[in-house]
């Protein structure tokens, strides 16, 4: 019996693998590592029910995924109910370079209202970023700050329109999210508003409000420092 113990970690590696290689879609790829954590508890169920003390660190082994995912998951669920957050509720950037994109066709890409409320009250702090520089200054800093973001892809330029559209992918099961940067002139000073957007799932665990959270605080810091900052993977 000790032997199935290793069944949990196979199901989980091949999860995260298969979604990893491209081979699983993400969601089917954490659907898959989920069942594996789920096995590892059962398996350790059963052996309990054997009664046999020196199979005690076989039942501890394989509920190990479990005691690791389950607080995980616990903490992800204070996080609201959406996957679609926007610094500018009332007029948020529409998508036009993630509409073109495979996997979100048919998907209804607008921003929904309902979301407004909910940011309000559980990211506060994810506001518009107003900086005391030109719109063109900013734009032209927040080009290579967002190119060396781990896993962004620019997909979309408009230098007339000062926006970058994007897809930031997860470094495990692959996960994509769109994103879009506009800057905007406020009375001479430079008015940058983002959004991001998960393709997969109805709740971001907060993914979607770091994410837009980080970024602000690189290009505050791009700004006192003058050069890029370090971006950790």
């Amino acid at each position: 019996m000790q032997y199935l113990t290793l069944v949990p970690y196979f199901i989980i590696l091949a999860g995260v693998g298969l979604s990893y290689a491209g081979i699983l879609p993400a969601m089917k790829g954490w659907m898959l590592s989920a069942l594996g954590v789920l096995s590892g508890l059962g398996v350790s169920i059963a052996i309990a029910f054997t009664g046999r003390s020196d199979l005690l660190w076989a039942a501890v082994f394989a509920v190990l995924p479990s005691m690791i995912a389950i607080p995980k998951v616990i903490r992800d669920l204070r996080y609201p109910r959406i996957n679609d957050v926007a610094t500018n509720v009332e007029h948020p950037s529409a998508f036009v370079a993630a509409l073109q994109a495979a996997p979100n066709t048919g998907r209804d890409m607008s921003f929904p209202e309902k979301n407004g409320p909910i940011i309000r009250e559980a990211y506060p702090n994810v506001c518009p970023l107003i900086l005391d520089e030109s719109l063109e200054q900013v734009f032209r800093r927040i080009e290579p700050l967002a190119k060396i973001q781990p896993g962004w892809v620019i997909t979309r330029r408009d230098a007339k329109a000062h926006t970058l559209e994007g897809e930031a992918t997860t470094s495990f099961f692959r996960f994509v999210d769109d994103f879009i940067i506009h800057v905007s002139d406020q009375e001479g000073k430079a008015l940058i508003n983002m959004r991001s957007k998960s393709r997969d799932g109805l709740v971001d665990a907060g993914a979607n409000a770091k994410r837009i959270q980080r970024f602000f605080e690189q290009v505050e810091k791009f700004k006192e420092t003058g050069g890029l900052p370090h971006v950790e993977g």
